[in-house]
This record gives C-alpha cells, sequence and structure tokens, in this order.
C-alpha cells in the first residue's frame, strides 16, 4: 500500500512518515518547497519518496494523490489566521476532490480539539456528539473542513481525528515553557487539559485508516486522563530535579503578548492572538472512549512516561 502524508515535514507528520515506513508501506511526503526537511527519512530509501505541493494549487494535488491508495492530511496552517481559510479549508476541499478523482480508498484528516471547543469542566469532557462550539479562528476552520469531509463521505471513504495537545521529540513548542520550568518557574495559562504523545497520535492514525467504520466518522484521541498544571510541574521537577513554582499568568498579559507576538513575527507566530483565546480557557478535556471502541485505540503513553521520554529527548539535542 502507498500513503501520502502531507505536511509531512512538520512535527506529526515525520513521525507518522517514520512509522509508517516500518509496518511496511511505501510513503510518499507532501511538501512545500520551502520545507524544512530536517526530519525527514532519507529520500534514498526505496519506500519513501517526497513530492511537492501547495493546498491552494490543485494541479500539484493531483500528481501528490497519483497511484496513492491512503491520505493522511496533516497540512495545515497554524500561524497566519488570513489564511486559515484558503489552506486549512479550501485547501482539504481541493485535496479531497483530487482524492475522489484518484480512487483514493481511505482519507484521514487530522483535524483538532479546538474544532469542538473546550469543555465545560473536567467531569464533563468533550464527546463527538456534543454540538462543537470552537472559541478561535483556527477551531472554527478546522470545523469547516471537517463539514468539508462530512460532506463528501459517501464519495470519500474517510475518518476524523480531533487531537489535543500533541507532544513529544521534534515538538517546538513546548521547549519554552519546559525552559522556564528549569529555572523554577512553571507558567500557568488555563486548568485542566488533555494530551496526546506523538507516538500514540500516529497509531490511532493507522487504526484509523485500517479500521472498517462509517465514512466521516469523528473520533477524540487523548491518552484519557485530566491533568492540571500541577500535575505538569511535578513531573517536570522529577526530571528536573527541582520543583517549579506555578505562576499564574493573567488573561489580559497572556492576550497583550500574543497581540505584540503577532505583530513583530515577519511570517506569522503559532502564538498569536487566536491562540491565546485557547490558552486563555479553563477545560480542554475530551473523552476518546469512541476511539477505544470503535477503532481499538489504546494510548501507550501517559503524560510521565511521554513528557520524561521528550525531556530526555530534548536534553540530548541541546534544546534546554
Amino acid at each position: 500500500m502507498k500513503a501520502l502524508v502531507t505536511g509531512a515535514n512538520g512535527f506529526i507528520g515525520s513521525h507518522l512518515c517514520e512509522h509508517l515506513l516500518k509496518l511496511g508501506l511505501s510513503v510518499r511526503g507532501m511538501v512545500r518547497r520551502t520545507s524544512n526537511l530536517r526530519w525527514l527519512p532519507s529520500v534514498a530509501q526505496a519506500r519513501f519518496e517526497l513530492v511537492y505541493g501547495d493546498l491552494r494549487d490543485a494541479e500539484s494535488l493531483r500528481r501528490a494523490v497519483a497511484g496513492v491508495e491512503t491520505v493522511f492530511h496533516l497540512g495545515a496552517n497554524v500561524r497566519n489566521a488570513g489564511e486559515f481559510e484558503s489552506v486549512n479549508l479550501n485547501g482539504t476541499r481541493l485535496l479531497a476532490e483530487s482524492c475522489i478523482e484518484a480512487g483514493v480508498r481511505r482519507f484521514v484528516l487530522f483535524s483538532s480539539a479546538a474544532a469542538g471547543g473546550p469543555a465545560r469542566c473536567p467531569e464533563e469532557p468533550r464527546c463527538e456528539d456534543h454540538p462543537p462550539q470552537p472559541v478561535s479562528r483556527y477551531g472554527r476552520g478546522k470545523l469547516a473542513a471537517e463539514a468539508v469531509i462530512q460532506e463528501l463521505r459517501d464519495r470519500l471513504p474517510s475518518v476524523i481525528l480531533r487531537l489535543p495537545a500533541v507532544y513529544g521529540p521534534r515538538d517546538q513548542d513546548l521547549v519554552t515553557l519546559l525552559r522556564w520550568a528549569r529555572r523554577g518557574v512553571m507558567p500557568v495559562f488555563g486548568g485542566s487539559f488533555s494530551v496526546v504523545y506523538v507516538g500514540d497520535a500516529v497509531r490511532a492514525a493507522v487504526l484509523a485508516a485500517e479500521c472498517d467504520v462509517s465514512s466521516g466518522a469523528v473520533y477524540y484521541v487523548t491518552d484519557g486522563r485530566c491533568y492540571t498544571f500541577d500535575d505538569l510541574a511535578g513531573i517536570v521537577g522529577s526530571a528536573f530535579g527541582r520543583r517549579p513554582m506555578r505562576v499564574r499568568v493573567p488573561r489580559w498579559f497572556v492576550h497583550a503578548a500574543a497581540w505584540l507576538s503577532e505583530k513583530t513575527a515577519r511570517n506569522g507566530s503559532i502564538f498569536n492572538r487566536d491562540k491565546a483565546r485557547e490558552l486563555t480557557q479553563q477545560c480542554w478535556v475530551a473523552n476518546p472512549d469512541k476511539a477505544r471502541t470503535e477503532l481499538g485505540f489504546e494510548p501507550e503513553y501517559d503524560l510521565t512516561t511521554g513528557l520524561l521520554q521528550t525531556i530526555r529527548w530534548y536534553e540530548e539535542m541541546n534544546w534546554l
């Protein structure tokens, strides 16, 4: 089987490419010509190839999906809110239509917990049948992309995965927080949250591609636990030999810092006003029971084992 991974050079995409190769699949990674290919497998490998494509260019997408049986769609813009619609929504439609023309057998959309919105409280985690209530432009864009896939579900067998915060080796977004923690300070932005280790996220994607489930079905994929910043501080404290002091960051400061980051970044920033609206929510907890029941997904990592492994990798790379 040949699989296409869009956004292959990214944090999750590069791990997915490696995992698929280990399973014996042939993998085509779609990247932009300006992409950093640092984490991708060598193109010298017989079962791995690169293809250049753009989610705004229909012809490049037709070339990317030619001869492919399964598509894992991770390609997205997370930095520039002005491109959420043109890339995350319209790009998903262009890609899906190209897949239909090419006869792709299964399409796995990597969506986000942001599409569903925050939960009311940890005791009432977000479920797939809850009415979506996204609080950010990014979340609304992801929800709209989901709607496109569900609209085409009779012509394109598909599965939608809603991921919470994904962490693990190669994730650059967690580095700043851990650097502060190593100095003895743990910034606190919100309340309770769900997470999933990158290795578990890619295993869930493979299960979604293989399982016989309803086309267009939506699944939350988490490690099944609810965490707080107290939990995070304890785990980091064990790794660094000192428990960091938790410092709650005021909402106004988060929004002000996000505005400044957005205005000073040349090519957009992951920390922008849209992201600030997500960070200041009090509960990002989701229920993964449906993924367990229908996909057979069982996480191998909780935050303790996954974060300690991630920290070791950061230290080996001199990122901390």
